[in-house]
């Protein structure tokens, strides 16, 4: 594996670097200097540009080597899903809660400086305003499911933690529904992967309810953008709401993925499921406010891209014959 070659003093350890978010926010943090370690369960990828550490985050003795001399601790593990975490809830504490707070404490014990935690923006609050106005970051958190209440705890934990040691800030990023290039609709997550992909691919979509749900949707560079600034930010708050502001229903995102990708996808309208919260919508006026961030790609822009890397990769290659 080859070593990256980052700014003096400038560290950073993404767990869960292997993912989907992951892989652009460790181009995000190279690109801006920083050296990048990626720890992850799965094997790097061939010609790896980051140092790579394969391992579970339910190791501490692998967690506690990873971020030794880490100045940022990037943490994008996620051991559960929004629909399923329900099935076990004592397990849900333990993989997702405990470990995660278990590597915090172990990273604070160990000197690094800042913790981000990838929190979930549609999620956490489970519910929507009587006005219909963006979630800000003071209105009360009412999950809806397990997953939110995981993440919601484990804000609380770091909060605490945060405050406890004043050695190490941590925050919390609630994100919205990112979107992307390289995102795959293979965990029951990605609506926008999962239209991509039956485009593609000619089969049906199954959506729940009947398609009124919307959705605020954020293309993963900007989300890899929140990261960046929230790390050189001096004085971050300890939660904050990274989305587009935007609310667009599923119906309507069906539509422009169909003119990205130029194929219509056939649907199947299911009964809406309890879980799901008719409209979320986040306020981003204090991610623009404290870490100078607001997103830079537009729905459209970002569907045409996610559309081209969908195209390059169901293409079979082309013989010799054929290339130009």
């Amino acid at each position: 594996m080859v070593t990256s070659t980052g700014a003096v003093g400038r560290h950073v350890l993404v767990v869960g670097g292997g993912g989907f978010m992951g892989r652009h926010i460790c181009k995000a943090f190279s690109a801006d200097g920083a050296r990048v370690t990626v720890m992850d369960v799965v094997p790097p990828p061939p010609n790896s540009p980051y140092e790579w550490i394969s391992g579970s985050i339910s190791d501490p003795s692998m967690m506690a080597a990873a971020c030794v001399n880490c100045t940022t601790v990037v943490f994008l593990a996620n051991a559960s899903l929004p629909g399923s975490a329900i099935a076990n809830l004592s397990n849900e504490v333990q993989s997702h809660v405990r470990d995660t707070v278990r590597a915090a404490e172990t990273c604070g014990a160990l000197g690094v400086n800042k913790f981000l935690f990838a929190s979930s923006g549609g999620t956490v609050y489970g519910y929507e305003p009587a006005d219909g106005s963006p979630l800000d970051e003071n209105a009360a958190p009412r999950p809806r499911n397990a997953y939110g209440v995981s993440k919601l705890a484990i804000e609380h934990y770091l909060r605490l933690l945060s405050y406890q040691s004043k050695e190490m800030d941590t925050v919390s990023l609630r994100i919205s529904n990112p979107y992307g290039e390289g995102q795959r609709a293979t965990r029951g997550q990605g609506f926008v992967a999962a239209a991509m992909q039956n485009a593609m691919s000619g089969a049906p979509m199954e959506i729940w309810g009947d398609g009124s749900v919307e959705r605020d949707f954020l293309h993963v560079s900007d989300v890899a953008q929140a990261f960046l600034c929230a790390e050189k930010a001096e004085e971050a708050p300890s939660v904050i709401n990274i989305g587009s502001g935007h609310a667009v229903s599923m119906r309507d995102i069906l539509g422009l993925v169909q003119a990205a990708t130029e194929r219509n996808i056939a649907t199947t309208y299911l009964s809406g499921r309890i879980i799901d919260v008719r409209r979320n919508v986040l306020n981003i006026d204090l991610a623009q406010e404290s870490l100078g961030w607001k997103p830079t790609v537009g729905l459209q822009a970002g569907l045409a891209r996610t559309a081209a890397w969908w195209h390059d990769i169901t293409q079979p290659p082309r013989s010799p014959e054929t290339a130009p």
